[in-house]
């Protein structure tokens, strides 16, 4: 009988060792809901986390495309809830809503990552332990754009192409709601402004002047799409072309965009018909654009260093450790409760080299 009591319990022991070993190899589940596989920073990003995942382990993932609609996402989100993930990581476009959404991960029980998006409310971290953000610094974007359209002016007498003293513009936006494309539009001709340029007029949009960064202005909706920049840009030239000082992009696909419509239109040939065009995010066409002297400036918004940040974060949550700039430790990343930021660099001709990064990199 003791013999018998002793194979069970063995028998017992090595079942519950298999199911321990089982739940090991399977690891936490993390859900991706990115707005739009299609955006060549998101695709980079995308492929950068997989491949991290895949090589390390720890976090099995499974990702959504949001198609950039709201009813997609929030279909996507609740696929997620029912497979019971524990993470949710979320690029959110839904952004009136962000707050109800905040609550209802706290209400599913999931670790909720608002990444590469507006962020939830100070309120909505205060209801949620469980809450964090990981993102780009989006105002130093602006900035950039800003500085560079500056630097510019300063350099070349003929900037003012209809010689009427101020700065006409197109204003190519993102997504409006977006924290993003507010920052963006709003910091760069801010910046403009504040180094002693006066705005003329946002060709296309609102005219606006006393510009504050943070302040929402409406320019030209093109929903960080190449063909969508392109198609507004081409009919603004044919009204608006001989006013057009310089075109200020929310991202590279835009830039690239507004840069096609003018080269259909025979510009950048030579100094009497180049068009300053500044853009965000430094993609590798968006840097090819830049050796070739068709854009004049971008923003490195590094898609190796957001999959590192956000993978980093929940590795570290695995593993029962302080989230911290320190153990993070990735170079330009920082962190600050449970907000982790991206800082940008700014890329020209003079440095382009610099914006370089390996999207099949899995170190972390």
């Amino acid at each position: 009988m003791k013999r018998k009591a002793a194979k069970v319990l063995v028998a017992a022991a090595l079942a519950s060792s298999m199911l321990a070993s089982t739940a090991m190899a399977e690891g936490a589940t993390a859900g991706v809901v990115w707005y739009n596989f299609a955006d060549t920073f998101i695709a980079n990003a995308r492929q950068c986390l997989n491949s991290i995942a895949a090589e390390d382990g720890t976090i099995t993932i499974t990702d959504a495309d949001s198609e950039n609609d709201i009813t997609v996402q929030g279909n996507n989100v609740s696929n997620f809830y029912t497979q019971g993930v524990k993470y949710l990581i979320l690029n959110n476009i839904n952004n009136a809503a962000s707050d109800e959404i905040v609550n209802q991960m706290k209400d599913e029980g999931v670790i909720g990552i608002f990444a590469n998006t507006t962020s939830p409310s100070d309120a909505a971290f205060e209801s949620n332990e469980n809450l964090w953000y990981v993102s780009s610094v989006s105002t130093q974007s602006g900035e950039n754009m800003g500085n560079a359209l500056v630097d510019y002016f300063n350099t070349h007498e003929n900037w003012d192409r209809n010689g009427n003293g101020k700065v006409d513009f197109i204003l190519l936006q993102g997504i409006l709601t977006f924290s993003d494309t507010i920052n963006r539009s709003s910091y760069s001709l801010a910046t403009i402004e504040g180094a002693g340029y006066e705005l003329g007029s946002c060709i296309g949009g609102d005219d606006v002047t006393g510009v504050k960064g943070g302040d929402f202005i409406n320019g030209v909706l093109c929903n960080f799409s190449r063909s969508d920049a392109q198609e507004n840009v081409e009919a603004l030239i044919s009204s608006f072309g001989d006013d057009i000082d310089c075109i200020i992009a929310d991202n590279d696909d835009e830039a690239l965009g507004a840069i096609a419509a003018l080269q259909a239109h025979g510009y950048f040939t030579n100094d009497d018909n180049y068009i300053p065009v500044v853009g965000v995010d430094a993609t590798a066409a968006g840097c090819e654009a830049i050796k070739a002297g068709t854009m004049l400036e971008t923003s490195l918004n590094n898609p190796v260093k957001l999959a590192k940040s956000i993978y980093k974060l929940m590795y570290l949550l695995e593993n029962g450790e302080e989230v911290t700039t320190e153990t993070i430790g990735i170079d330009g990343v920082s962190v600050e409760g449970h907000s982790i930021m991206i800082d940008y660099i700014s890329i020209t001709a003079d440095n382009v080299d610099e914006a370089n990064y390996d999207i099949t990199d899995t170190a972390f």
